[in-house]
């Protein structure tokens, strides 16, 4: 074997961290010399790329080789933290006008949209607890917030129709499934009750959970910039934000394809939003374009059968 061929080879190898050669890199190097042609000078173009790939993969700490299943599952376990994260940037946004314009300024004009402020505190440590593994305790105090958050969304409404009512008793059922539909038509309302669904299987089913949870806490002020939010109104960035985050999880699913299963979920609140003003008896007659249901849609089944192919193909290396 042509000795610069082996230094070759060597510097490759070095694209994997030092644990990672100190483990197994003797073995790669055998095996690629073994299999490397008589004469040979350069390692073919095909495998120089495949390990480039193979070391980023290590760097980031992609989960090849990991079981279908257990890739699908540790996908939900993702999905349902970057749905936390999001339903807390979204109280967030609403619970930083309530404390340094109505608290700090000109006074509290409900006191219903405290349940903002609650809301925030109640998801982020929702958020730490799923993070950590504990997915009950974080279901439960997720759902504390998800009835803040809708309290103040519907306070107001409430106030007026109560005032509005006089003498006359108030038509509750009525009211209720006015109220639900107006909830179910706003993308605010979506994401905590999709993070309750996902939460679901990991009560039975614990994936595990990676060290440092707290870093997921830095997903919520990142939800606020990148992901449709009352902050974003003002800056006008969306959907080309959240666009850009798809096309960047699609990107990076042939790297670790649980990430674009995982961002697949994040598209859906707008999706639902949709459904429900075009289809809702109460929203009848709104104006609200197909296509603003369909693009929603497309983004996260391309995500998600990307998604399916490559963790297949990951399973196997």
């Amino acid at each position: 074997m042509n000795p610069q061929t082996e230094r070759r080879y060597e510097r490759l190898l070095r694209l994997y961290p030092k644990a990672y050669r100190d483990h197994r890199g003797a073995e790669m190097l055998g095996t690629l010399l073994d299999a490397a042609e008589a004469g040979q000078g350069r390692p073919p173009r095909r495998e120089i790329a495949a390990l480039m790939l193979g070391g980023l993969r290590a760097r980031v700490g992609a989960a090849t080789g990991l079981p279908v299943g257990q890739a699908w599952l540790s996908a939900v376990r993702v999905a349902a933290l970057l749905l936390l994260a999001y339903g807390a940037a979204l109280s967030a946004t609403r619970a930083g006008r309530v404390v340094f314009s109505d608290l700090l300024g000109d006074g509290l004009r409900l006191g219903s949209e405290l349940g903002f402020v609650v809301a925030t505190v109640a998801v982020v440590s929702a958020l730490f607890l799923a993070a950590r593994g504990r997915y009950g305790w974080a279901t439960v105090i997720a759902a504390v917030g998800f009835a803040c958050e809708q309290w103040a969304q519907i306070g107001s409404i409430l106030r007026w129709f109560i005032t509005s009512a006089g003498e006359e008793p108030p038509l509750w059922a009525q009211l209720s499934w006015f109220l639900l539909e107006s909830r179910m038509a706003d993308y605010e309302f979506w994401p905590l009750p999709l993070a309750f669904l996902l939460m679901l299987p990991l009560l039975r089913r614990r994936p595990a959970v990676p060290g440092a949870p707290l870093w997921w806490l830095l997903a919520v002020p990142l939800s606020v910039l990148l992901l449709p939010t009352a902050f974003n109104a003002t800056l006008r960035w969306q959907p080309y934000a959240l666009t850009a985050v798809c096309l960047g999880a699609l990107v990076w699913s042939f790297l670790d394809a649980r990430v674009g299963l995982a961002v697949a979920v994040l598209p859906l609140p707008l999706f639902l939003q949709g459904l429900s003003v075009r289809y809702l008896p109460s929203h009848q007659g709104d104006d609200y374009s197909v296509s603003a249901i369909i693009a929603p849609a497309v983004v996260a089944a391309v995500l998600i059968a990307a998604g399916a192919v490559l963790v297949r193909r990951q399973a196997r290396l």
